[in-house]
């Protein structure tokens, strides 16, 4: 797509507030924030410095710190600034969505900052590209996307099994076998944060067995439905996931079909 973001979201490029955090606050602090917004409206936290954004923090980062260290430390003790990424993408109403895309190929990260007319910032995030598969997706069905099968887990892998695995298979969610349903980065932070107490005299907790989650079910959708259908029904979702056949279909892989030369440009 050739057109600029104001283009194709001139009433709704602003919607999405950023939600940010300071360079000083404790990655406990910054997971209970995630808890509450990780892929609500927003795929990470903006870092500021004296009111300046200067880098994001997200489930990555989070989940990275907890197989370093996962003990009530990680969180009490370690600020956002030690475990930030300066990889932060600041973009305007000008940008292309082109553009944008190909900035997200290279960070791994579905995630950027606008600035808005109310002296602040609004987030960019797979969500918010969502609306544009929505309005243009009736060109391209869920099969023209490319064949991507669900990483599987299993009740005997251990909390430091399936983190792993998200990292090795570069996934933020995975399918439990013979079923629909799957854990995601958001429901294990959440599990830290509102059964856990941030891992406070919790030991042991990278050995604790999958079953510990309560997991969530991703939707059964035809592969011949519509990238528009289904982007409508990912926006609904709290953790949006579909399943066609043995397929997995993230916002993510919508959002980057977009690349399309099917799309209007």
């Amino acid at each position: 797509m050739k057109l600029s973001l104001n283009d194709l979201l001139p009433d709704s490029l602003y919607k999405s507030p950023a939600v940010s955090i300071r360079l000083t606050d404790t990655v406990g602090d910054a997971a209970t924030l995630l808890s509450h917004y990780l892929e609500s409206f927003t795929d990470s936290l903006v870092v500021i410095k004296d009111e300046k954004p200067v880098g994001v923090i997200g489930g990555i980062e989070l989940l990275d710190g907890v197989l370093k260290n996962p003990t009530s430390d990680f969180f009490d003790n370690t600020s956002v600034g030690k475990m930030m990424n300066e990889k932060l993408t600041i973009i305007t109403k000008q940008t292309k969505l082109s553009d944008l895309l190909k900035q997200w190929q290279e960070t791994r990260r579905a995630f950027a900052i606008i600035s808005n007319p109310y002296s602040g910032f609004s987030a960019i995030s797979a969500r918010k590209m969502l609306e544009i598969a929505i309005m243009y997706g009736d060109v391209m069905t869920i099969s023209e996307i490319p064949k991507k099968r669900a990483v599987t887990f299993n009740n005997n892998y251990t909390v430091r099994d399936i983190i792993t695995s998200m990292f090795e298979n570069k996934t933020r969610k995975l399918i439990l076998e013979q079923t629909s349903s799957f854990i995601s980065d958001r429901i294990i932070i959440e599990k830290i944060v509102r059964d856990l107490n941030h891992l406070h005299n919790i030991k042991g907790f990278l050995d604790m067995k999958a079953s510990i989650f309560k997991l969530e079910n991703a939707k059964a959708i035809s592969e011949n439905s519509s990238i528009q259908d289904a982007s409508k029904i990912m926006y609904e979702m709290l953790s949006p996931y579909l399943m066609a056949n043995d397929q997995a279909i993230s916002p993510w892989d919508v959002v980057m079909s977009l690349k399309s030369e099917k799309f209007v440009r």
